[in-house]
């Protein structure tokens, strides 16, 4: 197959991320992929991935004369699967797909419209999304039965829906205790905090939907329950975001800059690793998420996962994770403390996240889904 990828951005995410997966799972199995996006460090995995690359960032939300270059290049390269992520990646791919008669038209926004933490204004300006799905797509991507839900109460037909979930690397974050020791030594030393030390973790980026001032408050009010060493207990927030220097903010308003670490810069994936072996708790407490992968990822390694009550989170994570009330910071201090009063008695929490994930979220299991998708769409316009 002559596959497309089409996503409006060269960062690190959840959906670059997922688009890699594609790209590596499809090269490796002989099909012919190409990736069009803006330059970032993406870039060079996808090519590293086996992909050609054509480096183009979208400018208006519907921008002529990106999807003039398009059609040219579907046209031209025969492209069969146009597979595009996120609303501008949708919309522009979507039309160019049309016009260039490209046979199967994949979309894919992985967090639903209506979930999204922007004004309510700007959801119905969106709102024309479900429409040019209904017209112009083959086929629109669900993670979870929740997220296909959502997505036909947004009004997009049923009959257009496809549910895949997401999934990792399993032998990635498989390594042993003692790697985890060292990597969790090297961290600590790092941040100068001591080996005894509890230390609640967070990756992703610093934005909106992340709910990440809700973590601060309730890692605040998770330090005044009797019992905690204060100087032995520490929050590390990783990741990259517009709200690094007032999320530093809210930390010094609390009185907590000896117990939160947030240097606001981009992780590798190697040091991905060497964190989540460092964390005791991971902690998600999103106010809006298409999957969440990194709990996922934090379950393979056996890190107990704390996560907001969102559908699809406890869709996702089951009965293994514990979750708390979305944006309350008091129910949030209270599962932490759970977790902590019991930290020595976690080993059957720690085992189950690990089956879960070999159970349900393999990355076999992911590519075949896609792959057999593909097949089965080029079939039925042949």
């Amino acid at each position: 197959m002559r596959i497309l990828y089409a996503i409006n951005s060269g960062e690190r995410g959840g959906a670059e991320e997922h688009t890699l997966n594609l790209v590596e799972g499809m090269c490796g199995r002989g099909h012919e992929v190409y990736v069009w996006c803006p330059e970032g460090p993406m870039v060079e995995e996808f090519r590293k991935a086996g992909a050609f690359v054509v480096t183009i960032k979208i400018g208006l939300d519907i921008d002529p004369s990106y999807i003039l270059a398009l059609t040219k290049f579907l046209r031209e390269k025969k492209i069969e699967i146009l597979h595009a992520h996120e609303l501008k990646a949708v919309t522009n791919a979507m039309l160019a797909g049309f016009l260039a008669g490209t046979k199967v038209r994949v979309s894919h926004t992985h967090t639903p419209i209506s979930e999204w933490q922007v004004s309510s204004i700007k959801k119905l300006i969106n709102k024309p999304y479900s429409v040019l799905v209904n017209l112009f797509a083959t086929r629109e991507i669900a993670l979870t039965l929740s997220r296909k839900r959502v997505k036909i109460a947004e009004g997009i037909r049923e009959s257009k829906l496809e549910v895949i979930p997401n999934a990792i690397k399993v032998k990635t974050f498989t390594i042993s205790d003692e790697q985890k020791e060292s990597f969790r030594a090297e961290i600590l030393q790092r941040y100068d905090i001591p080996q005894n030390a509890y230390v609640l973790g967070n990756l992703g980026r610093l934005s909106a939907e992340k709910g990440l001032p809700v973590l601060i408050d309730g890692f605040a009010k998770f330090l005044e329950y009797p019992g905690i060493e204060k100087d032995l207990t520490y929050l590390i927030i990783e990741g990259k975001g517009e709200l690094h220097e007032k999320l530093k903010t809210q930390i010094e308003e609390k009185g907590l800059t000896a117990n939160v670490v947030i240097p606001g810069v981009r992780y590798s994936d190697e040091d991905k690793i060497k964190l989540l072996s460092t964390f005791d708790v991971f902690v998600f407490p999103s106010l809006a998420e298409g999957f969440g992968i990194v709990p996922i990822e934090a379950m393979a390694m056996g890190v107990p996962v704390i996560c907001s009550d969102l559908e699809v989170l406890q869709e996702v994570g089951g009965s293994v994770v514990m979750i708390f009330e979305t944006g309350n910071a008091e129910n949030l201090a209270e599962k932490v403390f759970n977790l902590y009063s019991k930290r020595d008695r976690l080993d059957n929490i720690k085992e189950e996240g690990r089956k879960r994930v070999e159970q349900l979220y393999m990355m076999e299991t992911f590519v075949n889904n896609y792959e057999n998708l593909y097949f089965e769409l080029l079939e039925a316009r042949s």
